[in-house]
């Protein structure tokens, strides 16, 4: 999901540097929403830079020693990425789609069929900002991609998200986990939501969830039993928002402030 005036993050993967600069030079010149925020020489770095980074489009080579750009797809159970092969051989378009590659472009790449891949991705993702804005808050969707399956999830059915790493996993009503390869700050980017809120570095919460907040305990309890700590630094913050949530719904559901050091909603 991307805004108008949010450049679309890109890594190039590529082992040889003439490669790895042309792709470079061209996605600058004639992609003007693209941002290349980092290169890779080998499958192996690349996958540690997608992790660290968490790209929205990766330029993937395919012939590269050691470990091919596809096996390197085959290493991600839960991809959230869009994948363009760049690569000298034909023969494998096939596999290419197998693993679900957004475009497959042949090198030398050319300047036409570049600026329609990236028209396509950014029209992908504009469309998707598009359809969430006309959505009144609360009611969006989330697009969420795992194990190859996509997932279009209600913010209203998020209780709380809970990262590990470069993975985070949204509990949601009813029970329902769905993990993703994103971490936590793109996790926040992608809903854009004021209803979340970033409670501790491991954890983001829709406030609706929150049954109750207690300040001297620096936690919160949600609808599901959960309960979730609140960094220092941020339990102001959480009793601000909660406390605003509180005056915005006041007339559809009763809520009390049982003390000062504890607010319950109900």
């Amino acid at each position: 999901m991307k805004e108008e005036n949010t450049a679309i993050r890109c890594l190039v993967v590529d082992d040889e540097m003439p490669a790895r600069q042309a792709i470079c030079r061209q996605i600058e010149k004639h992609c003007p929403h693209f941002q290349v925020i980092q290169t890779a020489s080998s499958a192996s770095e690349a996958y540690r830079l997608i992790l660290e980074l968490t790209p929205d489009v990766v330029f993937l080579d395919i012939q590269m020693p050691n470990e091919s750009g596809l096996e390197l797809l085959d290493r991600f159970e839960n991809r959230n990425f869009y994948v363009v092969f760049c690569t000298t051989y034909h023969e494998y378009a096939v596999e290419a789609l197998r693993r679900r590659a957004f475009d497959y472009l042949l090198k030398p790449v050319d300047e036409e069929d570049l600026k329609a891949c990236a028209k396509k991705i950014t029209h992908k993702l504009r469309v998707q900002d598009e359809n969430e804005e006309s959505v009144a808050p609360g009611g969006k969707r989330v697009e969420l991609i795992t194990s190859g399956q996509r997932f279009f999830v209600r913010h209203a059915d998020i209780l709380y998200v809970e990262a590990s790493g470069s993975y985070s996993t949204f509990y949601l009503a009813k029970g329902k986990r769905i993990t993703v390869s994103r971490n936590l700050k793109r996790i926040e980017e992608m809903l854009g939501d004021p209803i979340f809120c970033r409670v501790h570095n491991s954890f983001l919460v829709r406030l609706a969830s929150v049954q109750s907040f207690s300040h001297r305990n620096g936690t919160l309890h949600l609808q599901d039993g959960k309960e979730v700590p609140i960094a220092v630094r941020k339990k102001e913050l959480v009793r601000k928002k909660l406390v605003q949530l509180m005056i915005q719904v006041h007339e559809e559901e009763p809520i009390h402030l049982a003390a000062e050091e504890e607010m319950t909603l109900s």
